[in-house]
């Protein structure tokens, strides 16, 4: 019986060394790993500041813009909608052409470049104004245009033919 003690005493201390021995400090650095599995290492997460509505430099001249375009093959085939304040931003951009239908940040992303692109201002001609926008939304061939824009200065102006 004696003898089964000592070997349990034994078996037990040589496992705990064995376990300490295991999870020691190991201060090795492995480089390459190739167990198969994909591994990335974590990225830390950079906010683009000029994607913000709090930055300046998205002042489109405009702090509303409502447009509708129809085309021979679809009516209402281009809306986009925005009003953008201080306080809130709101958004909506649909496009039959581009296969979009978006509201919030997802349509401000999409129609930010086209905003900056366009160059609307109070004294900018109607026709003017209309080729440009035709253009950014690629609907060239409308049948009906309906824009109402709000400058910053408060003006606001209807195109519509």
């Amino acid at each position: 019986m004696k003898s089964k003690k000592h070997m349990i005493l034994a078996a037990t201390l040589l496992s705990s060394a064995m376990l300490v021995a295991a999870c020691g400090n190991n201060d090795e650095t492995v480089e390459n790993v190739s167990t198969g599995a994909a591994y990335e290492p974590e990225q830390e997460e950079v906010v683009d500041d000029s994607l913000t509505s709090e930055n300046p430099e998205l002042e489109f001249g405009f702090r509303y813009f409502n447009l509708h375009i129809d085309t021979p093959n679809n009516k209402e085939s281009v809306i986009a909608e925005y009003y953008g304040d201080s306080a809130i931003t709101e958004t909506i951009y649909k496009n039959m052409h581009a296969a979009v239908d978006l509201q919030g940040d997802a349509a401000f992303t999409l129609l930010q470049q086209v905003f900056a692109d366009l160059q609307l201002t109070q004294d900018t001609s109607k026709e003017e104004v209309i080729t440009q926008v035709t253009n950014a939304f690629d609907a060239t061939d409308y049948t009906n245009f309906d824009l109402e824009i709000e400058y910053e200065d408060g003006e606001t102006k209807s195109y519509v033919e």
